[in-house]
């Protein structure tokens, strides 16, 4: 297994210290690192394993950035809500159009159809000026493949039967999103890339005791938590504070002099996974439910997952999980918007949770959805060279990247000479013997997992390395067999793989709703 050359890290001052390792934070390594920057990216968990792994799977085009919520006159009596939004969505279809310029295994592309009723905040019409500014955005916007579908061909599509308000239908229209394959898989890809260009990453690591010295230095506590607790002190000339829902308690720990503003509200979200009959392959709904707020039901391999709920939290980030209560909002919220699906219990096939570090502001209970990747300069509220992301999401990590590495060079300059740029992804070998016969991983791959990409877990491996565990169709001999491949890699001993079994399929059970057969 790699050695991360703990005990060395003091001898070098970082120029970045980055905490957490998200998407954005794996993402703005790579950045940082490519430009010349020294930069040490640390996380209490794995690489990609947190809000990022159990985010929505959909690349939008930004499209739905333009819709009012009541009607368009809405933008009448706040213009600068309209602005707001025009800015949104161009920043979405551009990064929507960079995206899709990616290698293809981290997107899979899905037409997604959004009905129009009679008592829509919008009209057909309006949606089709909508996609001629997204076009506008972006070129001929070739990916986007917007459509709109008058009444009588729509009665074709096969969701328009399941609709329960189809007497009000009074059209369908359909561009063409993608889905992440997966999320968490980007994340890791984009920190292994930074990780070539010198960028040094800690996972299960918990930054603490953060404290900026006379000389204008940050120094900061390690503790590796994974196996026997290793501490460390590091310095760096700035932080990035990336910790999703934990920006806050991040901040908490540099003891600010002064009152610090909460940065961000902790919104949980569930999604479920469920299986539908063969006509729907491919093809998602979305819409909104009885409150107001986004659902959909989208593609995953051949499942759908549906969702997600918007529920505030303020309990323990680490019991963040799929509740009863969750299933059943989601199932109701389905049988209203498309009954014929008839999705029940029965159908749900796993489950996850995560939550989303929204941007506070007053007057916004669950904090303010837009604009995303609210980048804030802590030195503004007495801590110098200390920025803070809240609100960050997949689709946009690259642009978040970019503004982060502007705003970090404007404060330092860099250290070392500009490298070149890696894409972050190495194939795993896919040699060996397969986990299952109807999945591609190989133990082969489990082990590259381990020894190349900082794998420590069978979730870092079966979730976010290989994805088997997105699959909906794990099986325990998969699961074994991964366990007695790590075992030695990772010295374990027959006890200690029978406890990692034992926590793996509690987890399962507890954050997925998924009993392993």
């Amino acid at each position: 297994m790699m050695d991360n050359g703990f005990s060395d890290l003091a001898k070098s001052p970082f120029d970045v210290l980055i905490i957490g390792a998200g998407i954005n934070g794996c993402s703005t390594a790579r950045e940082l690192s490519r430009l010349g920057y020294s930069v040490l990216l640390a996380d209490r968990g794995d690489l990609g394993g947190a809000t990022t792994a159990r985010s929505g799977r959909v690349l939008h085009c930004g499209l739905q950035l333009l819709a009012p919520k009541r009607s368009l006159v809405d933008y009448l009596a706040d213009p600068l809500d309209l602005v707001m939004r025009l800015r949104s969505a161009r920043r979405a279809a551009r990064d929507f159009e960079e995206f899709c310029r990616q290698p293809p295994r981290q997107l899979e592309p899905m037409t997604t159809f959004v009905p129009i009723f009679h008592d829509s905040p919008y009209s057909g019409w309006q949606v089709d000026l909508g996609a001629k500014v997204i076009r506008m955005f972006v070129g001929n916007g070739a990916n986007f493949q917007y459509r709109r579908w008058g009444l009588n061909e729509s009665r074709s599509n096969p969701f328009v039967p399941d609709l329960g308000k189809r007497e009000t239908l009074r059209s369908l229209i359909s561009f063409r999103d993608f889905r992440f394959c997966w999320p968490e898989r980007i994340a890791i890809d984009a920190a292994l890339a930074a990780e070539r260009n010198g960028t040094r990453l800690l996972s299960f690591t918990n930054v603490s005791d953060l404290s900026r010295a006379p000389a204008g230095r940050w120094h900061a506590r390690l503790v590796q938590v994974r196996d026997g607790d290793r501490e460390m002190e590091v310095s760096a000339r700035i932080v990035l504070n990336l910790a999703g829902a934990r920006v806050d308690d991040v901040i908490a720990s540099a003891n600010p002099t002064s009152v610090i503003a909460k940065k961000v509200v902790a919104v949980k979200g569930v999604y479920l996974l469920v299986k539908l009959p063969a006509r729907y392959h491919g093809l998602g709904l979305a819409g909104t439910n009885s409150v107001g707020e986004p659902i959909c039901c989208l593609p995953w391999i051949d499942l759908h997952y549906i969702g997600p709920t918007e529920t505030p939290f303020t309990g323990a980030l680490a019991d963040v999980r799929p509740e009863e209560e969750d299933i059943d909002f989601l199932l109701a919220e389905m049988r209203r918007f498309a009954p014929g699906l008839a999705i029940t219990r029965s159908n749900v096939v796993m489950a996850w949770a995560g939550v989303r570090p929204i941007t506070t502001q007053k007057g916004y209970p669950k904090g303010k959805r837009l604009p995303f990747n609210t980048i804030h300069d802590l030195a503004l509220e007495g801590l110098p060279n200390m920025l803070a992301l809240s609100w960050g999401i997949v689709a946009n990590h690259r642009s978040t990247a970019r503004a982060l590495a502007k705003a970090v060079s404007s404060k330092i300059p860099r250290s070392r000479p500009v490298q070149a740029q890696w894409s972050g992804h190495i194939a795993l070998p896919g040699t060996g013997r397969r986990l299952q016969d109807d999945y591609s991983a190989t133990d082969d791959d489990v082990r590259f997992c381990v020894e190349h990409e900082h794998a420590k877990d069978l979730s870092g491996v079966l979730f976010s390395r290989i994805g088997l565990g997105w699959t909906g169709h794990m099986t325990a001999e998969a699961v074994r067999v991964a366990a007695t491949t790590m075992a030695p890699l990772l010295s374990w001993s027959r006890s200690r793989t029978q406890d990692e079994l034992d926590k793996f399929k509690t987890k399962l059970k507890v954050d997925h709703c998924y009993e392993l057969v």
